[in-house]
């Protein structure tokens, strides 16, 4: 089970929102002031090197969002099923490899 975060695919359209406006677009730094979450936190979400999120994140950025499209927390995080081909494959004296 995988869940990963597509904040990067809602600040491209967010983007796309604002240059329609007129307005200039959003970078990491000027999200973080806007919605009120830490630069380190968006950062993180944005490369995916985040472990987890607070609630007070996730609802600070999909108010953040809404105010130009409908989004929900499915449009933030999204679950993907890993399949039995991608487990981990167990070897010998407890090593793992990634993938078969």
């Amino acid at each position: 089970m995988t869940i990963s975060c597509h904040l990067r695919v809602l600040l491209a359209r967010v983007n796309v929102e604002r240059v329609k406006q007129g307005k200039p677009t959003l970078s990491l730094r000027r999200l973080a002031e806007e919605c009120g979450v830490s630069l380190s936190a968006i950062a993180a979400l944005n490369t995916g090197h985040s472990q987890r999120i607070d609630f007070a994140t996730a609802d600070r950025l999909l108010n953040y969002f809404s105010r130009y499209f409908t989004v929900s927390m499915n449009d933030l995080l999204v679950w993907e099923c890993v399949t039995e081909a991608q487990t981990p494959v167990l070897l010998s004296q407890g090593i793992h490899a990634e993938y078969a």
